[in-house]
């Protein structure tokens, strides 16, 4: 069989020079998606081992690694002169919730309903943490329809009261479940998206990434080494966790015809399943090295990107 003109490896090489990866965001998807599915702990020389070819020099490394213990994602363990490195309770939520945006995808149906969140007139002083709680809430894809109020139309309640948890304040805030009665001659809420949400820098981001990660797609009808798939499967995932992590994730019905998410996360999903049993190996040969809690691949993995194809 005849070699392609343009291998993997210099491919992946290509998309480092053009758009290197932070190494914090980086290793965060290694977790995500790598360590997460076999048991989430590994020996600090084996982030390394994954993560160098892929720009990122050990000090930036282990500086990123000391700084996700700090913020609760890791727990540490000496080892002797090792450390090992285990997702917590925190980071395997953490995990999970970004699951759903990463390999699901907004909602193919909508039943109308909304997740409001209100803050209530609290005098002259008003609420303090309410710049915290509006970046927390525009994370998880809540847009403000009017001053004060806050609106998704997939989000649910127990994602809002989590954030509220967390910032303290349980009981400043108002969580409500609504429809809007434009029927009855009122303002659809629907129709104010273009506005409150940034579909079209969004929809820019798709169109780039299935225009820089398509040749991919082509270069992979040839076997991959090892660990160049795993570098393309790594840099895949931190490129599409970028854009989606930012999508309001706005159930199907209400996003425009045509758009460009769709085909992108296909795209996605068809070059990630090419690419993953040649990355296993290649995380399985360094990652489970010496490691006992190294666990076999979870079948949960198998249902992303709407399932590994037949």
């Amino acid at each position: 069989m005849a070699s392609p003109p343009f291998s993997l490896g210099h491919y992946v090489a290509q998309l480092l020079k053009d758009d290197p990866p932070r190494a914090k965001s980086l290793c965060v998807s290694l977790l995500g998606d790598a360590l997460a599915c076999h048991g989430g702990a590994i020996w600090l020389g084996g982030i390394i081992e994954l993560l160098e070819p892929l720009g990122i020099n050990e000090r930036l490394l282990r500086t990123s690694v000391f700084r996700l213990v700090a913020q609760g994602w890791l727990q540490a363990e000496r080892h002797g002169r090792r450390s090992l490195y285990q997702l917590s309770e925190q980071g395997l939520r953490r995990t999970a919730h970004a699951s759903q945006r990463i390999y699901d995808g907004p909602a193919a149906d909508w039943n109308g309903d909304w997740t409001l969140v209100a803050l209530p007139r609290l005098g002259n002083n008003g609420l303090t943490e309410r710049t915290e709680l509006r970046r927390e809430l525009e994370w998880e894809g809540f847009a403000m329809i009017a001053p004060g109020l806050f609106a998704h139309p997939q989000a649910d309640a127990h994602t809002a009261h989590e954030i509220l948890e967390k910032l303290g304040i349980p009981d400043k805030v108002l969580v409500l479940c609504g429809r809007d009665l434009a029927g009855a001659g009122g303002l659809p809420i629907a129709s104010l998206a273009p506005q409150c949400w940034n579909l079209d820098t969004l929809a820019a981001q798709y169109h780039h990434f299935s225009s820089q990660l398509s040749p991919l797609d082509k270069l992979l009808d040839h076997p991959a080494a090892p660990a160049d798939a795993f570098a393309a499967r790594m840099l895949l995932l931190h490129t599409w966790r970028r854009i989606v992590l930012h999508d309001p994730q706005l159930p199907v019905p209400m996003l425009p015809e045509h758009w460009p998410g769709h085909a992108a996360r296909e795209l996605c999903g068809k070059i990630y399943w090419k690419l993953f049993d040649a990355s296993e190996q290649h995380l399985n040969a360094i990652a489970g090295k010496d490691n006992d809690r190294y666990t076999p691949l979870s079948k949960q993995v198998y249902a992303r990107f709407g399932g590994r194809p037949a």
